[in-house]
């Protein structure tokens, strides 16, 4: 088998999750970059028993459109079965916010290659992308991510819901329910930033749950407040 080009490419955006099935599994679902740390590895394996898989990688801004500022090493690789490679994400040395995490994303791009028999045939190949949360964390920020999440602040205003975030580090949801009432459509409040959240239609009650996404990927303890506002 080898990798080969073909006559239609389909691009799928996926979580990591959903990634492995395809053949590819990424070790993490977002990376913590101390700006102590010369580089920072991630994982890619290559689940498949038979096909080798075509690895891009690359930084942006958020955009989709702006690179960020870290360099991927390898940048475009070929991943055998049943083998593993770690790319290696080193910063720039761009100036970035020293009181305050910053956030990017890494983009994996995931290609199987294609069968010798399939190689002269108009065939659809699909093409998995991945993009993962990359934190930029300074050194001598105060307290954590955990304590971070605990501190939110929020208020109902009207139909609104105002959620602040006085600390250093990007607090991620991983559910916020008002009473019973769950929140969608909800990803993170920046450090040192305001959101403002629509409730859904009949959310009542004047209790506020909600759970974060540690640097670990998986969820925080609960967190509870009585919510504030009208």
């Amino acid at each position: 088998m080898r990798i080969s080009y073909i006559s239609a490419l389909l691009f799928i955006m996926l979580s990591p999750a959903i990634t492995q099935a395809s053949g590819i599994q990424i070790g993490r679902t977002r990376v913590i970059y101390d700006a102590d740390k010369k580089e920072v590895p991630l994982a890619i394996s290559n689940k498949d028993n038979e096909r080798p898989w075509l690895i891009q990688s690359w930084t942006d801004t958020g955009d989709g459109k702006t690179r960020g500022p870290f360099i991927i090493t390898p940048p475009l690789f070929r991943l055998d079965p049943q083998k593993e490679q770690n790319l290696r994400i080193t910063w720039s040395g761009a100036k970035l916010p020293e009181n305050r995490e910053s956030l990017f994303y890494i983009n994996v791009r995931s290609i199987p290659a294609t069968a010798k028999a399939d190689k002269d045939q108009n065939t659809l190949r699909l093409i998995y992308k991945t993009r993962l949360k990359l934190f930029w964390r300074p050194k001598g920020l105060e307290g954590g991510p955990t304590a971070n999440c605990r501190d939110l602040q929020f208020s109902r205003e009207g139909s609104q819901l105002r959620v602040i975030n006085n600390g250093a580090y990007y607090s991620v949801f991983d559910s916020l329910h008002i009473g019973t009432t769950a929140l969608k459509n909800i990803d993170f409040v920046a450090p040192k930033s305001t959101i403002t959240l629509p409730l859904p239609n009949g959310a009542t009650g004047s209790t506020l749950t909600w759970h974060c996404i540690s640097d670990y990927g998986n969820a925080t303890a609960a967190f509870t407040t009585s919510l504030a506002g009208k």
